[in-house]
């Protein structure tokens, strides 16, 4: 019996860990890649409406046959098959990586000469619950005032925002990140 138990135990979690959607109520659970309401094949019994499409502020979750609203605005995030959205202000934004900030990006549409075309424009926050800022020199600047070494390095190494989100190969992540952790370390030497 105990062994069953284990059994099953083991395939419940890995379950989870596999799951292509779900709901990540806090940020711990997010921390943790504890997904509430998890699913990940069309057959489950769990069915998962984003709304992303119509931009509704809610998340409209079939469990057990109950349709449960989740307003947007009072969980943490969503994953909706390899994407992480969490939502600030009422705007998804796209996760991509956790480090010194957290950068996420959204695709907006700009008009152009010949009609619209899709830019995406990149975001970040100082930790997991804070404000979700444009990624621009200057906002950084602001996030870490007292990081001199940090400020001279952006203006040295980056020629316009748009190069701050790009992705160090060597290190195996955003070069922002890259310079801010190596920055931050250097002064914690001092």
């Amino acid at each position: 019996m105990r062994t069953i138990f284990m059994a099953l135990s083991f395939v419940v979690s890995g379950m989870a860990l596999n799951a292509q959607s779900g709901v990540y109520l806090t940020q711990t659970d997010f921390e943790n890649n504890r997904l509430t309401y998890a699913t990940n094949a069309v057959s489950d019994e769990t069915k998962i409406r984003f709304n992303e499409f119509i931009e509704k502020p809610f998340i409209i979750v079939k469990h057990n046959g109950e349709k449960i609203h989740l307003f947007k605005d009072e969980i943490y995030a969503y994953k909706n098959k390899n994407n992480i959205v969490r939502t600030w202000n009422f705007t998804p934004y796209y996760f991509l990586e956790k480090g010194h900030v957290w950068i996420y990006y959204k695709d907006v549409y700009t008009s152009q000469p010949k009609g619209t075309q899709r830019v995406r424009k990149y975001f970040y926050s100082t930790h997991g619950k804070g404000e979700i800022l444009p990624l621009t020199v200057h906002n950084l600047k602001r996030s870490f005032p007292n990081n001199n070494l940090f400020h001279l390095h952006l203006d040295a190494q980056f020629r316009s925002d748009a190069e701050l989100a790009h992705y160090d190969n060597f290190a195996n992540m955003r070069k922002v990140n890259y310079l801010l952790e190596k920055t931050t370390t250097a002064l914690t030497k001092k």
